[in-house]
């Protein structure tokens, strides 16, 4: 079932085994100290973005453990993200964000829409769920964060555990409104789409960036800009990710 009513409640997903020993180490520490550039090839690569080393850690759980927002924010984007997923210990990605009190990380798998809804009350071996393991860490903002969870409101397709052919939906146009470079929202703002002429788009901040140390280059294709550009606002604007967004902001 695909996506049609955003007040339609979100049943936890129930993730698949994992296969142990199908990450490798050195996946396993890119994700945990945030190198994104690899981590993006790997998926790019068509390797299993469920793949989990011999402990049971995926990419997800790795960077939960890193507390790497932008890994996590990238993960997110990516369809059949399982994000249930156990370790030998029972934890999920969740837990690890939890128990290492990386708030941003936790806040930002509880509030980021997708396919897999998360399981906030699962319990690991030891019969614990993560806002236990965040009190016993004595981290008192992921705390207050996990007592006020409210998930948002996405049901999984019935068939979501085995499907391999995307399911074109609205929530998932949602998950794709981000700047590839920085990973944050687009927005009317600071974030606006802007078109490079290579053809790829990055938002306005970034854009802003790129101009301060020098002159505008793509920063995924690496391809310089074309246009006369002084400031980030004299890039086009993308018009149809801009439509979409001030869609989604009504």
């Amino acid at each position: 079932m695909a996506c049609k009513d955003d007040d339609a409640p979100c049943q936890p997903c129930q993730c698949p085994s994992l296969s142990y020993g199908t990450l490798s180490s050195d996946m396993y520490l890119a994700a945990k100290n945030g190198d994104l550039q690899k981590v993006r090839q790997y998926i790019e690569n068509g390797n299993d973005i469920n793949a989990a080393d011999s402990d049971g850690y995926t990419l997800l759980s790795s960077a939960c453990v890193g507390g790497q927002v932008k890994v996590v924010r990238f993960l997110h984007r990516q369809l059949y993200l399982h994000r249930n997923t156990r370790d030998w210990a029972g934890d999920t990605p969740l837990m690890h964000a939890a128990m290492m009190g990386h708030a941003a990380v936790v806040k930002e798998l509880i509030t980021r829409p997708h396919m897999c809804c998360l399981d906030v009350n699962v319990l690991n071996n030891y019969e614990e769920t993560a806002l236990d393991v965040a009190i016993s860490a004595g981290h008192a903002q992921v705390e207050e964060i996990l007592q006020k969870v409210k998930l948002p409101k996405l049901p999984a397709p019935g068939d979501f555990r085995t499907a391999r052919t995307p399911i074109k939906s609205r929530c998932q146009l949602m998950m794709r409104l981000e700047c590839e470079v920085c990973l944050e929202d687009y927005n009317q703002k600071e974030r606006r789409a802007r078109s490079l002429s290579c053809g790829h788009s990055v938002c306005t901040s970034c854009v802003a960036g790129i101009l301060s140390v020098g002159r505008l280059s793509c920063p995924l294709c690496r391809k310089v800009h074309s246009g006369h550009v002084v400031k980030a606002e004299d890039v086009p604007v993308n018009f149809a990710v801009d439509g979409l967004v001030r869609e989604m902001e009504l």
